[in-house]
């Protein structure tokens, strides 16, 4: 198991969101890590990749939310899911979720495993 250092937990308010890179998938394609503190103030992450295609779902932009910044919006394609299951409610993938990692807050530290 890997673990990496997001951020201090003090650093990641509500709705907003960090990526770290990940060692590749098994095809050699790079992978990132979403990290975000949704609205109710809990800490998710998941790989930063859209479940229609394997590309990442802010195709580079850094912007992961939609107008309203209730959900996660694929920048590619419009997929869009909810930050607290990672399933997607619209789009070519609805019914899909988002791979979830483990987060984990521990001395004031945020850190995402895989």
């Amino acid at each position: 198991m890997t673990r990496i250092h997001v951020c201090r937990a003090s650093e990641l308010a509500p709705l907003q969101t960090r990526v770290v890179s990940m060692t590749p998938d098994p095809e050699g394609r790079p992978r990132e890590a979403l990290i975000l503190r949704d609205g109710e103030g809990v800490v998710r992450a998941y790989v930063n990749r859209c479940k229609h295609l394997p590309i990442p779902l802010d195709s580079g932009s850094r912007e992961f939310f939609d107008a309203n910044r209730q959900h996660l919006l694929c920048r590619t394609h419009g997929a869009v899911y909810r930050t607290d299951t990672g399933r997607c409610i619209d789009g070519p993938c609805k019914g899909t979720f988002l791979d979830p990692l483990t987060c984990i807050e521990k001395n004031e530290d945020i850190f995402v495993e895989y």
